[in-house]
């Protein structure tokens, strides 16, 4: 009797874990992305503007600020301190509303 019960009980768990399981885990709403535009202050007499779609605005503020830093730099190779000025022009934006 008790193998029957034992051999029941390890039958209805086992179907427990054999069966496909319909538990899904919580997934939190991803956020649609919006657009964001940029605009750069003046530098070397040009002022540049860069617009993006993006899932928040600090993703937008990376992409603007590399894509800032690539334009003027302009694959080529520049000093340091030329750099220094690209980047503290790139970092300081100015959001388009």
């Amino acid at each position: 009797m008790k193998q029957v019960m034992a051999l029941t009980l390890i039958a209805i768990l086992g179907m427990g874990f054999l069966a496909p399981s319909k538990a899904q885990a919580w997934i939190s709403p991803t956020e649609a992305a919006k657009a964001y535009a940029f605009k750069f202050p003046k530098f070397d007499g040009e002022v540049y503007e860069y617009e993006t779609k993006a899932d928040s605005q600090k993703e937008a503020f990376e992409r603007a600020a590399q894509a800032c830093f690539d334009h003027f730099k302009a694959g080529r190779h520049i000093s340091m301190d030329y750099g220094q000025d690209i980047i503290d022009v790139c970092v300081n934006p100015r959001t388009k509303i």
